[in-house]
């Protein structure tokens, strides 16, 4: 045994000592310092005995290595059973120590796929080699290896492209989006200053006494009653739009006299109406019932009927109209302002959008007709918007109603009495 051999035994002694190997394992070490390289193969017993170490090994020849190495390459099955033919003739095994020094090669052919990997140091942290041939790499690849790597390079910059578009669509959105929620912030707070500031004149007004006649007195009240309504209702519909956007909204539909429920919020709007010099005109059917949230209706009417009032101009005559088609009540509502083309009907249904009118943006918080579009959507209705007379209509269609029977009737009216 030479010195370096007793020098490695003792290197890993000490290791053993440290309790960074365990004993009873087999430690495999090359020794080339003799005139002819050996192997070594030792282990330390675990079993106790006075104050000496047991350390069990021997000392062969390295060829005996290289024996065992040629066995496995021949008799084993390296490669799947896909790949037909010799392991042998397709794959080649190098085996060297870590300080580069050959101990096996089956073969003296190499290609470029090659793969290497280090074993454990018990087995002398031997480097292995693995090497197929580009006839086995061609038949692992389904379709075979490319000829050349143009196309390869061309797809993959074709995909960059592709991503840096995506990703400037993406940009380009969110940019649009954040502008979508600053102009919405703004329009909010415009339409919340305006009906205050309305609101504080005139409540200071009556305060102080400043009003001359009770004709004026009177008037001072109903517009603070108007201002509270329109503010209410603008409160309700940011509301109402975060319900909806974060999916907590719910409708609870119930049989409800349309007649009633339309001519109660027309009876409600009107003031406001008024006071843009708009008249309402109602041809409202008195005998139809379908299944609607009261809520929800509601909302849905004040905010189309604000829109005609938003976009008609002042004096125009806004229609509210409701008729039964077969199980369908069709709800319209048509006003004398501009209209809506073609290319926005589909678009004035998205939050934050607005139509330009009279070339610039109309006011408003852009989320009316969405609220409008989600709730009916919610009453599985359907909701569009179409040509009318003079500007635009607006029609809102809900299944399940009926014409209400002169009985029905009479029994609803029994039961409220």
């Amino acid at each position: 045994m030479s010195a370096k051999t007793l020098s490695l035994v003792k290197a890993d002694l000490d290791r053993i000592n440290r309790r960074e190997l365990r004993k009873d394992t087999v430690l495999l070490r090359f020794d080339d310092a003799v005139e002819r390289s050996s192997i070594v193969a030792w282990y330390v017993s675990s079993r106790p005995s006075s104050d000496r170490v047991a350390v069990v090994g021997v000392v062969a020849d390295a060829a005996l290595v290289t024996d065992v190495l040629a066995r496995i390459v021949k008799e084993a099955s390296l490669l799947p059973p896909s790949l037909a033919g010799d392991s042998r003739d397709l794959l080649s095994i190098r085996v060297s120590t870590t300080d580069g020094r050959e101990v096996f090669a089956s073969s003296t052919i190499w290609s470029p796929y090659t793969s290497e990997t280090t074993l454990e140091h018990q087995f002398g942290d031997l480097r292995v080699h693995a090497s197929l041939t580009a006839s086995a790499a061609d038949r692992l690849i389904i379709g075979g290896l490319p000829r050349t790597r143009v196309p390869l390079l061309i797809g993959l910059l074709a995909m960059t492209a592709a991503l840096i578009g995506v990703a400037l669509v993406q940009l380009r959105r969110e940019r649009e989006l954040g502008r979508l929620r600053a102009d919405f912030i703004s329009g909010v707070s415009h339409e919340l200053r305006t009906p205050l500031a309305q609101i504080r004149m005139f409540g200071e007004t009556l305060l102080l006494n400043r009003v001359r006649s009770s004709d004026e007195r009177r008037r001072s009240l109903e517009i603070i009653v108007q201002e509270s309504q329109r503010l209410t209702q603008l409160i309700e519909n940011v509301l109402q739009f975060a319900r909806v956007d974060r999916g907590a909204a719910v409708v609870t539909p119930t049989v409800e006299r349309l007649d009633v429920l339309l001519n109660d919020i027309v009876d409600g709007f009107e003031p406001l109406a008024k006071s843009k010099r708009t008249s309402i005109t109602r041809r409202i059917d008195d005998d139809i019932v379908a299944p609607v949230d009261a809520g929800a209706l509601r909302q849905i009417v004040l905010n189309l009927l604000d829109n005609a009032l938003k976009y008609g101009p002042a004096g125009q005559t806004v229609v509210v109209t409701c008729r039964c088609e077969g199980d369908t009540a069709v709800i319209g509502i048509e006003d004398q302002g501009p209209g809506v083309s073609d290319d926005e009907a589909s678009r004035i249904w998205d939050p934050f959008y607005r139509i330009a009118h009279e070339g610039r943006a109309a006011g408003g918080t852009g989320i009316g007709l969405a609220i409008v579009k989600r709730l009916v959507d919610m009453h599985a209705g359907r909701v569009r918007v179409e040509r009318g007379a003079e500007g635009a209509r607006f029609v809102v269609e809900l299944l399940g109603a009926r014409r209400e029977r002169p009985e029905d009737a009479i029994r609803a009216a029994s039961a409220g009495a």
